[in-house]
């Protein structure tokens, strides 16, 4: 049998035939998957994808629909992805996603990628990418260098929320998914700086002294301003005043989006994928999960706990748990790393420390589905007799 149940500020969460009690409140267990966009390039891959979820018992399928800097169904704001080039036209895979997915009892949430926006050295064909049409808003270097392809600490291009321009496009691309498509949720990913490293553009930089500028003496404006560095000066003269500002640009960034969901459809979740070591996230991704949770902009925590160790996955979704404020916890396993043994174990353990459920990434782990043994071990062990 299937339930819809709510959560505390009215937004519909699962369909399930497991619950678990949290506060005295039934809620239904998440089971979910994360579909990235290259699993979703043709209306044979989507519909393979929905057969997968339904046959191995999950509830829920949290789609890539922004990977870099495009769309995965018809936008009005950004281009149409490379990766569908030889489909026809008309094939949207989130509205097919959706169709299929609501009419099988799958929750669909719309997986929405922040601040990383290209992956290659090769720039975008569409003139109205990003990368094309505004390359003054990718984030710099401590160095002024623009990084376009996977490093050491970074993924690619990144946009700098320091830009408002960007964040009220950014909250108009959630605006345009949510307005336009009955999805049961919208997914943060890539919501935060990729390291310390980043981001020195000039518009950061000026921001920040103009800032500290309204804090100092003339005399300490001064001296900052014979510097044989002038560039770097104010960033090395208030390092914890610079982190927080760049940690500052992440979380309006974050209520931006959601204040406007909430206006629009109050009863679509909202929910981010974050790093799930606090202190990793918080000074060095500038990214304050804990303080979303407390103000009570995040309908749903999903920590990427995937690390192939049980015990720290334990700690870091107690962590998350403890510091959620009765925010649903699900717990981030990365799949591709362990065996399906060692999946089992850690559901297990986030479900004694009362978490909402888990999401895997992700369904890449089924080859396009062609091999669904590793959610079957799961379906058999963890969901017996449904």
């Amino acid at each position: 049998m299937l339930y819809r149940v709510y959560n505390l500020l009215g937004a519909e969460l699962f369909l399930s035939s497991t619950s678990v009690m949290e506060g005295g409140i039934k809620m239904t267990e998440m089971r979910a998957l994360w579909v990235a966009r290259w699993d979703i390039t043709s209306p044979e891959a989507c519909t393979r994808m929905i057969e997968t979820a339904i046959d191995n018992k999950f509830n829920t399928v949290i789609v890539q629909v922004r990977g870099r800097g495009d769309a995965f169904y018809k936008s009005n704001y950004e281009p149409r992805s490379e990766d569908l080039a030889e489909q026809s036209p008309d094939f949207d895979p989130l509205a097919q996603i959706l169709k299929e997915g609501h009419e099988n009892g799958l929750q669909v949430h719309a997986w929405i990628n922040a601040n990383l926006t290209w992956g290659s050295n090769k720039p975008p064909v569409s003139p109205n990418h990003i990368v094309n049409s505004h390359p003054d808003w990718l984030m710099r270097t401590d160095k002024n260098e623009l990084v376009m392809t996977f490093g050491e600490d970074v993924e690619g291009a990144y946009t700098c929320p320091s830009n408002e321009e960007w964040r009220e496009m950014y909250k108009n691309i959630y605006l345009d998914v949510v307005r336009n498509y009955e999805v049961d949720g919208v997914h943060f990913d890539f919501i935060r700086y990729p390291s310390a490293r980043f981001c020195y553009c000039d518009r950061c930089v000026g921001q920040f002294e103009a800032l500290m500028n309204e804090e100092i003496s003339a005399e300490k404006r001064a001296e900052l301003c014979g510097d044989p560095d002038r560039r770097l000066a104010y960033t090395r003269a208030f390092p914890d005043k610079w982190d927080e500002f760049r940690r500052s640009h992440i979380t309006a960034m974050v209520y931006k989006v959601y204040d406007a969901v909430k206006q629009v459809k109050p009863e679509v979740m909202v929910s981010a994928s974050v790093f799930p070591d606090f202190s990793d996230a918080y000074n060095h991704r500038f990214q304050d999960w804990k303080r979303w949770m407390r103000d009570k902009k995040l309908d749903m925590l999903c920590p990427m706990a995937y690390t192939t160790d049980t015990d720290t996955f334990t700690n870091q979704i107690k962590d998350a748990v403890d510091s959620s404020g009765g925010i649903p916890v699900c717990a981030g396993i990365g799949v591709w790393r362990i065996s399906s043994e060692s999946c089992i174990e850690k559901i297990e353990k986030e479900r004694a420390l009362g978490g909402a459920g888990f999401s895997l990434f992700s369904y890449s782990i089924t080859n396009g589905g062609s091999d669904a043994t590793y959610l079957k071990a799961l379906r058999d062990k963890l969901f017996p007799g449904e």
